[in-house]
């Protein structure tokens, strides 16, 4: 096939909205809002540049069930309170990493794309406000098969958003989302959900399925990205660091959404396939990058979304502290 011809998604743009990747809710508060043109900030990470886009946010009227679905509302409420982070509400940020090299430009995950109203989406209006065209986009990396990571890499009229582009994605996540049925049993989502996540994934997979690339955990990918495999959020979720000289970003993509899961990762969320799994590789990883002292970035925390975990009786975010606004030198 030749990746520069169109290819059609049929009825992409008819499917719900009310995915694992942000189910069920209204964004009704901020759904006028303005998306920032040329927002973007750029990190020298020694030899290799980086880019941070914002996708837009999601508003959760009522973050419960989402998250903490075991918890008592007034317990969550008092933690959403003590974070500062809304009264019965929480917004979260959309971020997406960008990666330079001396001959490839690699996106990491694609946003939500245009599939879910004005609130997401922005992704490639920032990305050409950087001076990157859709077309420069030499390889996509794929964390995992959630909406709100995949639903960029197509337009509503089922067309690709970057034809040039060589997809890599680990083939247990490939695999999974494929099945005729996938097995989301370890799951607290509804069945209704469940379908909807699936066929909205499928649909975006079939469309990219000539151009994909397998890769195995442990690799290194484009001799900067090292892949890591953390199961739960879904059974192929993965997580990366990359590398360049003697520094580092390790990008725990959607193993924690919201500093509340930070500080209490055993709360869950009912975006984890697996929720008891998902528990326990967030704590596992939690504990990593807090002994490694390791800069670490969530696609959902604040943006843009780059901070340290800390711990004292329990863990807690760190944000990045940064002088000037647009450009960081690590």
């Amino acid at each position: 096939m030749n990746r520069r011809n169109v290819i059609k998604l049929g009825v992409l743009s008819s499917i719900g909205i009310a995915t694992p990747a942000f189910v069920g809710f209204a964004n009704t508060k901020f759904e006028e809002t303005k998306f920032p043109r040329n927002s973007y900030l750029k990190i020298k990470l020694d030899k290799i540049e980086i880019l941070l886009f914002s996708d837009g946010h999601v508003f959760l009227e009522k973050p419960q069930p989402t998250f903490a679905p075991e918890i008592t509302s007034s317990n969550f409420n008092r933690e959403l309170e003590s974070l500062h982070l809304g009264n019965n509400s929480l917004d979260l940020a959309l971020n997406i990493m960008l990666i330079r090299t001396e001959n490839r430009t690699i996106l990491i995950d694609s946003g939500s794309g245009k599939h879910f109203g004005k609130n997401e989406g922005w992704l490639l209006e920032n990305i050409e406000g950087a001076g990157i065209k859709a077309e420069d986009i030499t390889d996509v990396f794929i964390t995992h098969g959630h909406r709100d990571h995949i639903g960029g890499l197509v337009t509503v009229n089922g067309n690709l958003v970057y034809p040039n582009a060589q997809y890599h994605i680990a083939k247990r996540e490939y695999d999974f989302w494929m099945k005729d049925n996938p097995d989301f049993s370890k799951s607290k989502l509804n069945l209704e959900s469940v379908k909807k996540s699936v066929d909205f994934t499928k649909r975006i997979l079939n469309t990219i399925k000539e151009l994909v690339e397998f890769f195995d955990y442990g690799d290194t990918l484009f001799s900067i990205l090292h892949t890591e495999l953390a199961e739960g959020h879904t059974p192929g979720h993965t997580i990366f660091t990359i590398i360049s000289g003697d520094k580092s970003i390790k990008n725990i993509v959607d193993t924690t959404h919201t500093p509340i899961l930070i500080g209490n990762p055993e709360w869950g969320t009912q975006w984890d396939v697996d929720f008891e799994k998902g528990i326990e590789t967030r704590k596992k990883v939690l504990e990593d990058c807090f002994m490694k002292n390791q800069l670490t970035m969530s696609s959902h925390l604040p943006w843009p979304g780059l901070g340290y975990v800390g711990k004292k009786d329990s863990y807690y975010w760190i944000p990045l502290p940064f002088a000037t606004p647009n450009a960081i030198e690590l």
